[in-house]
């Protein structure tokens, strides 16, 4: 049973090995040869002032592969306003340190192969699936970017960016100068042949962008309805960053799935400093639309269209992560960890038993 790090992972895949692995996995999703574990978050109270602890666990099945995955994060939650927005942030209170873990598993043989860390698994799967809907939906010749959020996920929509259209322009903004600045000397360092600015408003930013990429921890819309306009592509990396008003600007518009919209928040009784109003939304308002819209298995799967003409406004709503990215990532982090060499060999028999459960 091999175990590895983040350190390991980043040293092992880039960005475009997850597209390339992540394609077929949804083409298999929407065929019905893949299975998805819905996204259950668990949330109770706990000493935290201003927060509260939330379980969360995802996961999927890859015949193609013979994995299973299986992701799990435990957290304190908090919501604190920032530059005026209130957001969604884990606070570090393990040691400083976050604990979210991947476990992969043999459908063959039952048998775990696998432990690692789920922070750059999951920040390439999530930029690998906008990337993939933006090689899909957003024009051939788009060649200017704005990307609204300099995070940890926003590094990565732009790595998925870069990756799948020839942008020379890159135009960022975040609300803190300090984070926003940091952001683009790195990006600028990692991408010397494209033009990286940093603007100071969100107006600013999507000026003249042809495609507009939104990745933040907001739990309020960051992409205004007027933004839409002709022969744009818009995308987000959680439903709160959009509205059904934007959606409605938009000719094409495809969700990351149809399974389910969002998490399932199972909430104990009385639990303090839970916003629910933030965990429900225009998704599941009266009125929405967001049941009749197609997913992105099924775009890469040729039932449903990508862009059809120069002039369509087209969207793509990141509205919920997939465990099954995990498995297909997984599979390819096994591969190659395998081939090189890499992590930590633990013995088998400490995670298995010979007593019938």
């Amino acid at each position: 049973m091999l175990i590895l790090s983040n350190e390991a992972i980043a040293d092992l895949i880039t960005m475009r090995d997850c597209l390339e692995v992540l394609e077929p996995m949804y083409r298999d999703l929407a065929t019905g040869r893949a299975l998805m574990s819905p996204r259950v978050d668990s949330i109770s109270a706990n000493a935290h002032p201003d927060g509260y602890y939330a379980f969360k666990q995802m996961g999927g099945t890859w015949p193609a592969r013979g994995i299973q995955a299986l992701r799990i994060n435990s957290d304190v939650i908090t919501h604190p306003v920032i530059a005026g927005m209130p957001r969604r942030v884990k606070t570090p209170l393990a040691d400083g340190r976050w604990v979210g873990l991947v476990f992969l598993f043999s459908t063959e043989t039952g048998a775990l192969l696998a432990i690692f860390p789920d922070g750059v698994a999951q920040r390439l799967r999530v930029g690998a699936a906008n990337g993939l809907a933006l090689k899909h939906m957003a024009r051939e010749d788009s060649h200017t970017l704005a990307l609204i959020g300099t995070g940890w996920q926003a590094g990565a929509q732009l790595m998925a960016a870069l990756a799948v259209r020839p942008f020379t322009r890159v135009q960022v903004y975040s609300p803190r100068a300090q984070s926003r600045g940091a952001f683009v000397a790195e990006a600028r360092a990692a991408n010397p042949q494209v033009e990286i600015v940093d603007v100071d408003s969100a107006e600013r930013c999507v000026q003249g962008a042809d495609v507009i990429m939104a990745s933040t921890s907001s739990l309020v819309p960051v992409i205004k309805p007027e933004w839409v306009r002709p022969g744009i592509h818009v995308s987000c990396i959680k439903a709160q960053e959009f509205d059904q008003a934007v959606l409605d600007r938009c000719q094409r518009v495809v969700i990351h799935t149809r399974d389910q919209a969002k998490q399932m928040n199972n909430v104990m009784p009385g639990t303090p400093n839970v916003a629910s109003q933030y965990e429900t939304g225009w998704w599941n308002a009266e009125g929405n639309r967001f049941s009749t819209y197609p997913d992105l298995g099924m775009l890469l799967a040729g039932m449903a269209q990508g862009r059809q003409s120069a002039d369509e406004s087209t969207a793509f709503a990141n509205n919920i992560g997939l465990g099954l990215q995990f498995a297909a990532v997984g599979a390819l982090i096994l591969e190659k960890a395998r081939s090189a060499g890499i992590g930590e060999q633990l013995p088998d028999v400490w995670f298995s038993e010979d007593a019938h459960p």
